[in-house]
């Protein structure tokens, strides 16, 4: 046998191999990560949905520990984003927090969850 064909043969087992572990590798990260979001008290979809909408408060959706306490409002908040990401409504935190305009909230402002 060749060397070229000994190497030809090498590569082929590294790309084969290559091929069969990727896979289960990302498979292991996304099970990692789903374990992490929900040891915090989220969900991954949840995590997902509070990025790819650019809320600011990602990292407290990711932090949050069920739907009870209070959330301080981060700029670009809104209380139907926090709602959601706390599995409520905003009618429901707009009536529990006293707020007369559920469109007004700011920066700084503490709601209660639960």
């Amino acid at each position: 046998m060749s060397v070229g064909r000994v190497v030809g043969l090498l590569v082929l087992i590294l790309v084969l191999y290559a091929i069969i572990t990727q896979p289960l590798a990302a498979a292991a990260t996304t099970r990692s990560i789903g374990a992490s979001l929900a040891a915090a008290g989220t969900s991954f979809a949840t995590f997902i949905t509070a990025v790819t909408t650019g809320s600011t408060s990602a990292s407290t959706v990711a932090t949050t520990t069920g739907t009870t306490g209070t959330y301080t409002v981060r700029p670009g908040d809104t209380l139907s984003g926090i709602a959601a990401a706390h599995g409520t409504t905003a009618a429901s935190l707009a009536a529990q927090n006293g707020l007369a305009n559920p469109n007004h909230i700011v920066p700084g402002q503490t709601l209660s969850m639960g």
